[in-house]
């Protein structure tokens, strides 16, 4: 492997060393928003080391063929110690107030979507809920008072119909028996 080979891959690997610092920190920030149970921080751990690790060996075989050597390791440490002694706390700050731009974002877009779209379907809702409910108690009072019209009108003729449903009910009983004794009864020898 030639010099410049060589000078390519350390300052590759610095620059994957400074990536992976700036990728700490961030997973860092997030799972520290989360409150994230215990094995699951550990899930995203190793999930986040695994990836790492795929990332850098992707540079390492597209800069010098996949070959392993100490100034790799001496390149990724000296990007990290430079990112974490120079970038950290700023880049940290930096997502700190994305994630405060986000999240005001997402609750001006929720108010304006609840101003201009919620609360009219919701208004028109009560309204129209209001009006059924009007318009059945209008209905309902009016059969109400035209059942009653008609319980006076035909009361004289309600014991009539009481003794006419007696009678019908007693001949249905009969009817049914003779039924039940001609279907089921036991033939004669």
């Amino acid at each position: 492997m030639s010099i410049a080979v060589q000078l390519q891959t350390v300052l590759a690997m610095s620059v994957c060393g400074a990536l992976m610092g700036m990728g700490y920190d961030t997973y860092h920030v997030f799972t520290g928003k989360g409150r994230l149970p215990a094995w699951v921080t550990f899930f995203l751990d190793i999930l986040f080391w695994v990836g790492s690790m795929g990332v850098v060996f992707w540079v390492l075989v597209r800069v010098n063929d996949g070959i392993v050597r100490l100034p790799i390791f001496i390149g990724m440490l000296l990007g990290a110690w430079v990112y974490f002694v120079i970038g950290s706390k700023k880049y940290v700050q930096f997502l700190h107030a994305v994630i405060k731009f986000i999240r005001w974002l997402y609750r001006t877009i929720v108010a304006i979507i609840n101003t201009l779209i919620v609360r009219p379907v919701l208004l028109l809702y009560k309204l129209v809920f209001m009006l059924v409910t009007f318009l059945l108690t209008i209905v309902t009072t009016i059969f109400g008072y035209g059942w009653k019209i008609i319980r006076t009108l035909t009361s004289p003729f309600a014991r009539w119909g009481q003794q006419l449903g007696k009678n019908m009910l007693g001949k249905w009983a009969g009817f049914r028996s003779h039924w039940k004794k001609w279907l089921f009864g036991k033939k004669q020898k």
